[in-house]
């Protein structure tokens, strides 16, 4: 693709400390990238920020969130057009908070003339969002996932911060007053397992389509917290609450199996699970310093997949092995000689590498389910 260098406006601030682009700033007709036939990377996840106003317990962007970086807008039409012709139909907009990026509403304008057929963005719903939405339409996005850390202020705000509950049930009202298909994100952790399937509530009264649950993670600023992590077993327990008490509501329920007792695993196959992300390469996410990752376990550490260039991916040769050796390597010399699980190979590698071992070495009644999998906790 031949690229035409975009002018950068001169940069204004405004009472959030972020730049914004000036009135009247126009981007300029990206190329449109048909329909590959090449089945990898169909979700793309693209971070255009790692800025944010708040400071979450749980964020797993860590010491990104303070260095703040963020994509040029050339950098996003590039990122977009590479991974668009890699396969990617299926673009998360996210960061940090999105909605800060002065580029935020071009960004998704351009996705679609780009061939991007569903259009994503997960949004932490405070005063700057609510503003930038009010630029856009329903049609513009598949759907908005906003980000409710809990089934009543009191869990939430002691999360995210006092007040953001309350701004963020405005938000979403209004988003679905106006016709988004708007949609809750639950990261759950030992702090609001007891009040978060009151969102499912929530999402029933307010008209929000889908309510989907993860479990916390101790990446990123999770590291400092590891206390509010749920062991393997406690989560597979969450899970099946959540599947009795699901069918009760309107919403749609999806969660994270993340991890599963061997029993189930004929199940989620039987759902079209086919195992760790890292060999099927169904997701890539990038970020503005130009690393692209498949698994979100290694967030925080250099074995990435590849980096983006200008407008070409460049394979990561900076460590010993890439992220693509790590995954693949388990497939000649599994991990621990005797598996539980087809899907498995001996234990999820990324997990030996973040936290020292595999889940199923410390519990072996559960088999690593890939965490990027999502599950249906009732029928659709």
């Amino acid at each position: 693709m031949t690229t035409v260098p975009l002018p950068m406006p001169k940069a204004e601030t405004d009472s959030y400390g972020h730049a914004r682009m000036p009135r009247g700033f126009t981007a300029p007709e990206p190329d449109r990238v048909d329909r590959v036939a090449y089945g990898r990377y169909r979700n793309v996840y693209l971070y255009i920020t790692e800025a944010c106003q708040l400071r979450c317990e749980h964020c797993y962007m860590g010491e990104r969130l303070e260095r703040a970086l963020k994509m040029n807008p050339q950098q996003i039409i590039d990122t977009l057009t590479v991974w668009r012709k890699m396969g990617g139909d299926k673009l998360t907009v996210l960061g940090g908070e999105p909605t800060l990026h002065p580029f935020y509403v071009d960004s998704i304008k351009i996705a679609s003339k780009i061939g991007y057929s569903h259009v994503i963005t997960t949004t932490n719903a405070q005063q700057p969002a609510r503003r930038k939405f009010a630029q856009l339409e329903p049609s513009d996005f598949a759907y908005v996932q906003v980000s409710l850390d809990g089934g009543s202020a009191a869990t939430h705000d002691a999360v995210r911060g006092p007040g953001t509950f309350d701004i963020a049930m405005e938000t979403s009202e209004e988003l679905c007053a106006r016709g988004f298909d708007t949609r809750i994100i639950c990261t759950v952790n030992k702090a609001n397992e007891g009040d978060v399937l009151n969102l499912l509530t929530i999402a029933d009264e307010i008209g929000a389509s889908l309510v989907k649950f993860h479990v916390f993670s101790t990446i990123g600023t999770g590291h400092g917290n590891p206390g509010m992590a749920m062991t393997p077993p406690e989560w597979v327990d969450f899970c099946n609450r959540l599947e009795g008490v699901a069918p009760a509501h309107n919403t749609r329920v999806w969660f994270q199996p993340t991890y599963a007792r061997r029993d189930q695993m004929d199940r989620y196959a039987a759902e079209g699970y086919q195992g760790c992300i890292g060999r099927t390469l169904d997701r890539i996410s990038i970020f503005p310093d130009g690393r692209a990752y498949v698994c979100s376990y290694l967030f925080d550490t250099d074995m990435y997949l590849a980096r983006m260039k200008g407008n070409q991916v460049v394979l990561n040769r900076e460590t010993e092995h890439n992220e693509f050796d790590l995954f693949t390597l388990p497939l000649a010399d599994n991990a621990c000689g005797g598996c539980k699980s087809s899907a498995c190979f001996g234990g999820c590698p990324a997990e030996e590498i973040v936290m020292g071992a595999s889940s199923c070495a410390e519990y072996p009644d559960i088999v690593p389910v890939c965490r990027l999998w999502k599950s249906s906790a009732k029928p659709e």
